[in-house]
């Protein structure tokens, strides 16, 4: 069981494996090895807090698509003058919001606004993307709803037989540490987040690392040829991107347009491997211009391959991109840096940016997946009419209502807002099946199982002893920083589900043998299995905003160590007089 475990890890920080496929190889080893019982893996599906999940990710989904949000916090950010006055105002927005809604869409709903009000105001949209993946993070502990986290621990509570933790729980010490991160957020944000050179402006002023503009010559034996009569189609390392003809751009280009005299093309790939290209085949010459010159030639779209998008994993020519989207990538960042080689071979990954050259079927394509969150630009949304407005805000006041009495439970209120959302048609049965990510469906139940299989092989107790032997003769305060630190560590490490799914069968454990109730330690590992701010890799948000900002690792240790020592601090400060640890 150790073994598994340490491999699990080690397969999660690697990160080279879709997180599900690592998760659901090691539910197989402990299979195999008798730890898990198939029955139980499969029983996990109906768990009410997984269900949960997937009822707020709809509903959200929902919200996101009839409700721009992003222009009502206009009214709250338009006012903002300065960086710390934008922080402070998008950050009580955002944790509001995420505290009810799912933290991923509230980010991929303001990447774009937040990054053209960065650009419209003079300041680097790097100074204000990590805050909103921080605020997001933030608003996510206020409630039992606002991050997964939550629900899981909630799910392996109720799957070993334990009292659940209520909305009451989590209110006050959530609203503590996001006020307070936030503050520290808008006095030191200045000092410590920097200005990075936006990828588009990189692209711009470097644009030979991207394209390579060649023109079809006068009297070439290309002119009157397909694209695939002329042999640019399935080529090796080179792809052609886009045509420019007489000002007009063709893109992404069919395999059936015919070439004209004095084309110019526009080829992506390698730069040696397509300059060589140009230079062998007859009848193409690289273009006059010295400077290719971007913004005149090319329509350049920047897009974020979202969590549990498609292309995960999945290499450009294997899905075939440019058909499927209507789009050409011509170039991918990753960990702030440009990816090179051959694109039709290169594995996309989740956090992954693009930089697109587009046809005009690319956005309604992209709509019906979500595969790519579109950042530089603003995209407006469907609109509910009044009396639709009026029936959706009665049912979420009325079932929320139920849920905070005790009237009804939190998945029947659940089910009350997602079944208004299908009779006044904000969802469909296409968009529920679009929202529901078999990837994450397979990481929520192989976490149950994990977690129990911990504490059936006693593999549980041993790691306890380990790490807190003597933890009877602790202090209170002792054995939850113990917990606290513990916790964030697997976190900054590794996903929060998996940090979860791992301390709570230690955290059961230790119940048994310290003076602290299971009740304090496991609102502990909950609280710090949300402080995922160290690393980018810790939580989405933080991959989505690395790549829109032009992030890299340090940039993350900087402003993340410092505001998760306020986190930490605020909570431990709470719990020691709320619970008398001392």
């Amino acid at each position: 069981m150790l073994s598994t475990i340490l491999l699990l890890i080690a397969v999660l920080v690697w990160d080279r494996i879709k997180t599900s496929w690592a998760f659901l190889a090691a539910v197989g080893l402990l299979a195999v090895g008798g730890s898990i019982e198939v029955e139980g893996f499969v029983a996990g599906i109906s768990n009410p807090s997984i269900l949960t999940i997937f009822i707020l990710i709809i509903i959200t989904a929902g919200i996101n698509d009839f409700f721009d949000l992003a222009a009502y916090f206009e009214r709250i950010f338009g006012k903002a003058g300065n960086q710390r006055s934008f922080i402070l105002r998008m950050g009580i927005s955002v944790s509001a919001v995420s505290s009810v809604m799912n933290n991923t869409p509230v980010v991929a709903m303001m990447m774009p606004y937040v990054y053209q009000w960065g650009r419209k105001h003079g300041i680097n949209p790097s100074r204000l993307l990590i805050p909103l993946s921080y605020s997001a993070i933030l608003g996510g502990v206020i409630t039992l709803i606002g991050t997964s986290t939550n629900l899981v621990l909630n799910g392996l509570l109720s799957e070993n037989g334990h009292p659940l933790l209520g909305f009451g729980d989590f209110f006050v010490p959530g609203v503590l540490v996001t006020l307070g991160c936030l503050f520290f957020l808008y006095l030191a944000g200045p000092w410590l987040l920097r200005d990075k050179k936006e990828i588009l402006k990189s692209l711009e002023e470097n644009a030979r690392e991207y394209l390579v503009e060649s023109s079809v010559m006068i009297g070439s034996p290309l002119i009157d040829k397909s694209v695939e009569e002329a042999g640019l189609r399935n080529l090796e390392s080179v792809f052609l991107s886009e045509i420019i003809r007489d000002n007009v751009r063709i893109s992404p280009v069919k395999p059936t347009e015919i070439l004209k005299e004095e084309d110019v093309l526009l080829f992506g790939g390698e730069t040696k491997s397509t300059l060589e290209f140009i230079k062998k085949t007859p009848g193409l010459e690289l273009h006059k211009k010295e400077k290719l010159q971007i913004k005149d030639n090319a329509e350049i779209i920047e897009a974020i391959v979202t969590q549990n998008s498609m292309l995960d994993r999945q290499s450009v020519k294997q899905i075939g991109f440019r058909e499927k989207y209507d789009a050409a990538i011509i170039g991918v960042h990753r960990s702030g840096e440009n990816v090179g080689g051959r694109i039709g071979a290169m594995q996309l990954r989740t956090g992954d940016l693009l930089l697109l050259t587009t046809g005009t079927e690319f956005r309604s394509r992209n709509k019906r997946s979500n595969d790519l969150l579109i950042i530089n630009s603003l995209e407006r949304k469907e609109e509910l009419s009044p009396k639709k407005k009026l029936i959706f805000f009665s049912s979420l006041i009325i079932a929320a209502g139920l849920a905070i009495f005790n009237v009804l439970s939190l998945f029947n209120a659940l089910l009350i807002i997602l079944l208004t959302q299908l009779i006044i048609r904000m969802t469909n049965v296409e968009n529920i099946k679009k929202n529901i990510s078999f990837d994450l469906l397979i990481i929520l139940i192989s976490a149950l199982s994990i977690g129990d299989a911990l504490l059936n092989s006693g593999a549980a107790d041993y790691i306890t002893n380990l790490l807190f032997s003597n933890a009877a003769s602790w202090s209170p305060l002792g054995v939850v920083v113990g917990v606290f630190v513990t916790t964030l560590i697997l976190t900054s490490l590794i996903t929060n589900v998996a940090a979860i799914t791992i301390i709570f069968p230690i955290v059961l454990s230790l119940a048994a043998v310290s003076p602290v109730s299971e009740h304090v330690l496991f609102l502990t590992a909950a609280y710090a299995a949300s402080c995922c701010f160290i690393t980018p890799f810790a939580y989405q948000t933080n991959l989505m905003v690395m790549e829109a900002g032009n992030y890299n690792f340090n940039d993350f240790l900087r402003v993340g160590i410092p505001t998760s020592i306020v986190y930490a601090l605020i909570f431990l400060i709470f719990a020691t007089l709320k619970f008398n640890l001392l």
